[in-house]
């Protein structure tokens, strides 16, 4: 069973990753060659479809 994670990002063809901070999902994302396709999803408040956006405004409040 795969352990319980904040957030989950989806790769088209490739393995799901799972993150428990924005940064993590960030620097994941980063690193990714080709982010098409790729869908971030918090399992904590049930947004799906997270956008790069959206995602540094997380992180901008988790750092306060």
């Amino acid at each position: 069973m795969q352990p319980k994670t904040r957030f989950l990002i989806k790769v088209p063809g490739g393995a799901n990753v799972g993150c428990d901070t924005v940064d993590q999902v960030l620097d994941v994302l980063d690193e990714l060659k080709n982010s098409e396709g790729v869908i971030v999803s918090d399992l904590q408040t049930g947004m799906a479809e997270l956008t790069r956006e959206g995602l540094e405004e997380l992180a901008n409040d988790e750092r306060e």
